[in-house]
């Protein structure tokens, strides 16, 4: 619902009504520059770096602390269980904060904390509960366990702040161009955390030597922690100002400059003002109302893009978590149960190495795409891009169960990165232009990004937890890990399908409106979102 009132100017109107909205009552600030785009999307390399690392050592930290295997997979649900639970509240809390810092960077802040944190308990949470219990191991388990679930959570929590954020600077009918720009950065740090992980990082600092494990987890939080910083210091947020507060404060200013107060006056504005403080204690108790509003209520167009990609993050997950122990098994034909010093395991411990690789090449060719996206989809658009990079890769994959030539492994490896840098940008920047076109549409103008990037980011917890408590049963129940294969690839030809399905919409360059700029009227959307009472 818009909220406007009519502000009667003395002198300078001539007495003439002027409808003001919100973008007109609140101040502004103006539409990022490319290279403060630059500086937001570091905070997207840093979270890859970090989930890079997390992936390479956290499951051989938990398996060295004793931990039986069938249970390491429920370690990692924890977080996609919080994330459900959460991260739409989270959202919805984010596009109605009033602090001084804006509405997205405190929430960002917090969570990278929380990622710097999480890494140095991971990192050091063996040695810290040796430290405390010496003679068990129970201390060391339960805070490599803490460590862990903290980071997985704010790392996958970190897509919501950060990509409101984005959108929130990102000029009108650009939102296409600056989510690739986010795919590429991301990218770039998943590379830089594979790397790090490959490479020696024993450090000395004098007669103190710092392992292999430590020194990763030291450079990584080093590197998370600058990146982080730039990201936070490069756009700053315009505080946001709810519309009733602002609206009452004009009322108050305009009785105080006529000075033509009522009894009758004065006895409406308290109930105004009384009126605001219960609003503002709903607002508090709401936000669960709302996201559930926002779920149960999805426009159709969003429900088509939530469910494929749902299913597409199944199948990355899938590939993500079984690529390197498929060609361990079935490429080299190794065994990852066998003796540590047969032939058998050393055969998989070289298919794991070469599959790590693959992955690395992933990363590079997600990034690349990432970068040609914006002139492809110009071409074909968004809908066949989606259909043809999603089935085209999901073949692939589907094939590797039959065809195990290590060069065709490796090749269907990488080529998935088409797929990553699909499903890192054009779902978000799709809901981007659903939020611009539709912004008169009653079904889109009470929805806030921040909910809506939750909800999309809730598809990767959908993948996490899918192939957490079924994927594996699968695999296990197969005796092959051509099950895994299979699965992945299928998820992505059914994105592929669904894909058809999708509605794209043509965004034009906005016309100025009373001299606001592309930013406010953005800002006026999420502002509009806010002041509505969704009960």
């Amino acid at each position: 619902m818009k909220i406007a009132t009519k502000i009667t100017e003395g002198d300078s109107q001539s007495g003439d009504d002027h409808q003001v909205t919100n973008a007109e009552v609140e101040h502004h600030g103006v539409a990022a520059k490319p290279y403060q785009i630059i500086m937001l999307c570091c905070s997207y390399t840093g979270t890859e770096i970090a989930y890079g690392v997390q992936s390479a050592y956290v499951t051989p930290i938990l398996a060295g602390l004793g931990i039986p295997l069938r249970y390491l997979t429920l370690a990692w649900a924890i977080s996609p269980i919080l994330g459900l639970m959460t991260q739409p509240i989270l959202g919805s809390y984010s596009d109605s904060c009033t602090s001084r810092w804006g509405r997205r960077r405190p929430f960002i802040v917090v969570i990278a904390i929380g990622i710097l944190i999480g890494l140095l308990a991971t990192g050091f949470g063996q040695d810290l509960g040796l430290l405390l219990s010496p003679n068990t191991m129970s201390a060391a388990i339960v805070l490599t366990l803490l460590g862990n679930g903290l980071l997985d959570y704010c790392l996958d929590a970190s897509g919501v702040p950060n990509r409101a954020y984005l959108f929130d600077v990102t000029p009108h009918n650009q939102e296409h161009k600056y989510q690739r720009f986010a795919a590429i950065f991301a990218s770039i740090g998943a590379i830089i955390g594979y790397l790090i992980c490959g490479l020696n990082w024993n450090l000395s600092f004098g007669p103190v030597v710092i392992g292999q494990r430590h020194s990763v987890f030291i450079l990584t939080t080093f590197l998370v922690c600058i990146l982080y910083i730039i990201s936070l210091c490069s756009v700053k947020e315009v505080p946001f100002v709810r519309s009733q507060q602002t609206l009452s404060q004009n009322a108050d200013k305009e009785i105080q400059d006529n000075n033509v107060i009522s009894t009758t006056q004065v006895q409406d504005h308290s109930m105004v003002d009384q009126t605001d403080e219960a609003t503002n204690v709903d607002d508090k108790n709401s936000h669960l109302t709302t996201v559930l509003y926002a779920i149960l209520k999805m426009p159709r167009e969003f429900a088509i893009l939530f469910v494929l990609d749902a299913i597409a993050w199944i199948g990355y997950v899938c590939f993500s978590v079984f690529y390197t122990d498929f060609v361990g098994i079935e490429v080299f034909e190794g065994n990852a149960t066998a003796p540590v010093d047969s032939a058998e395991y050393l055969l998989y411990q070289r298919g794991v190495q070469i599959g790590s690789w693959g992955l690395l090449g992933q990363a590079a060719l997600g990034g690349v795409f990432a970068l040609c996206l914006e002139r492809i989809s110009k071409r074909v658009g968004s809908r066949p891009l989606m259909v043809f990079g999603f089935g085209f890769v999901g073949l692939l994959l589907f094939i590797m169960a039959f065809v195990k030539l290590l060069s065709f492994v490796l090749a269907a490896g990488i080529l998935t990165g088409i797929a990553f840098g699909i499903i890192y940008s054009i779902p978000y920047a799709l809901v981007g232009q659903y939020h611009s076109a539709f912004k008169d549409d009653p079904r889109w103008n009470t929805r806030g990004y921040g909910i809506d990037s939750a909800i999309l980011n809730a598809c990767m917890y959908i993948g996490q937890l899918t192939v957490s408590f079924c994927v594996g049963g699968i695999v296990e129940a197969s005796g092959t890990r051509d099950a895994a294969a299979m699965v992945m690839g299928g998820c992505l030809v059914i994105s592929s399908i669904l894909s058809l399905f999708i509605i794209e919409v043509s965004v034009k360059p906005s016309q100025p409106q009373a001299d606001l700029t592309d930013f406010e009227i953005s800002e006026e959307k999420n502002n509009n979102y806010t002041a509505a009472n969704i009960i």
